[in-house]
């Protein structure tokens, strides 16, 4: 496990030779924070220059940096729990925080809001994320969210232009069609991608329908309706050329790298991913890519949502919450520290932060930043976590699809078996 902390040079000569003119004593004062996370190495090089820059900065405080892959971090935190003897900020992901909630590892922020705490500039899609019970308890250090990534040349030469013809924060599937099949004919690429079998999408749909992918019990969501109308969307802009034909978009079910993307491969001009792929994809082809929002229905109630990629939490065992709170505070607020982080872990909650950004963003950054500004107040409440045997239900739903894709069985049947056996999936888990 890495450690960092702005007083390494005692562990030099010259630290040495110091410690005759400066006893220890003289740091004993020293508020200490301890921050641990999981990191990489570009995460851990940027996360000990914020450190070391926050030390610089706040004379008095000490915050000492503690990492380790994926891998190993929960086990140590679990050990660390047991212990007594958790660091005073950790990170966390949403998947487990409510475990971490439950068992009282992580404790609320609400005193501090205000104080040592400023979240005024957050985003509130972040701070719902970050609440639970009605108690704040994360802070998100980084947000993603679902993107329609489209060749801008190509939506050029079919005459649609974001802002004029085409919005890219509230258009339908009918929108969709429309400009998938203009684009065939003008370009002859499909307009997008088929999503028969993207279960993202499905995610998305079943929002914008009102309803929930899973209930408060654990049960599923979707109704033999809700499944039918997806499938049934999908089919339509397939039949009318809007899409690849159903053949080549099966052998794609399931498939998430970036490489086999239709954007990416030239096969069609829009697909359909996480906001943080998008410089990755940029990266593997020439034309420049745009963002929009996945397509909704004529209601235009939010389906997407906007998912933290990670959270910092104060712990249990902190022994001086006011100092760790603080640091926290400026790991998302300060423009110096921010600077220092990027967009590593993901777009920043802050939009003053996001703006502070940009001129040092990559065109590619660039486009991502602008998304999330643009689909603030636009996206559904994020959801709990999922529960047991989800993972089983989503690569159902990608299998099944496939039938559906190649006109094997009616929609109505497939969407039957695709609930029935998400059910029992769901009862056994």
């Amino acid at each position: 496990m890495s450690k960092f902390n702005r007083r390494q040079f005692l562990q030099t000569t010259a630290g040495v030779a110091a410690l005759s003119a400066f006893s220890l004593p003289a740091f004993a004062q020293d508020r200490q924070v301890r921050h641990f996370w999981w990191g990489n190495p570009e995460r851990d090089k940027r996360t000990f220059g914020v450190i070391e820059l926050y030390n610089s900065k706040t004379p008095g405080t000490v915050v000492s940096g503690e990492t380790l892959g994926f891998g190993d971090y929960f086990t140590k935190l679990t050990t660390q729990i047991a212990g007594g003897n958790m660091p005073d900020v950790i990170q966390q992901g949403y998947g487990v925080l409510f475990e971490y909630i439950d068992n009282g590892a992580v404790v609320p922020l609400d005193e501090y809001i205000g104080k040592s705490l400023d979240i005024s500039k957050i985003d509130q899609s972040a701070i719902d994320a970050g609440t639970v019970d009605g108690k704040f308890y994360a802070l998100s250090i980084g947000a993603n969210s679902h993107m329609a990534m489209y060749n801008s040349r190509l939506y050029a030469e079919a005459g649609i232009t974001a802002g004029e013809n085409f919005d890219p924060f509230g258009y339908t599937y009918d929108d969709l069609k429309r400009m998938g099949v203009e684009i065939k004919k003008a370009t002859g690429v499909a307009g997008t991608d088929d999503n028969t079998a993207d279960y993202q999408n499905f995610s998305d749909f079943v929002a914008q329908k009102g309803a929930l992918l899973f209930n408060e019990d654990g049960s599923y969501g979707p109704t033999q309706d809700i499944v039918e109308e997806y499938w049934s969307i999908w089919a339509d802009l397939r039949d009318a050329g809007a899409t690849l034909a159903g053949q080549e978009s099966a052998g794609l079910a399931g498939v998430s790298e970036l490489s086999q993307l239709g954007v990416v491969t030239g096969k069609t001009a829009t697909s359909y991913a996480w906001s943080n792929q998008l410089v990755g994809a940029q990266g593997l082809m020439e034309d420049t890519l745009a963002a929009a929002m996945y397509p909704n229905t004529p209601e235009m109630i939010p389906g997407s949502i906007v998912q933290p990629s990670q959270f910092v939490c104060l712990t249990r065992d902190s022994k001086d919450p006011e100092a760790a709170t603080a640091y926290m505070s400026a790991f998302v607020n300060d423009p110096d520290l921010t600077g220092i982080l990027g967009l590593e872990r993901g777009i920043p909650s802050n939009a003053d932060v996001r703006a502070a950004l940009e001129p040092d963003l990559s065109a590619a950054e660039a486009v991502s930043v602008a998304f999330f500004d643009g689909i603030q107040g636009k996206t559904a409440k994020l959801a709990p976590p999922p529960p047991s045997g989800a993972n089983e239900v989503e690569q159902t739903f990608e299998r099944v699809a496939v039938s559906v894709l190649l006109g094997e069985r009616p929609i109505a049947e497939v969407a039957s078996d695709f609930l029935n056996q998400s059910r029992a999936i769901l009862a056994r888990a």
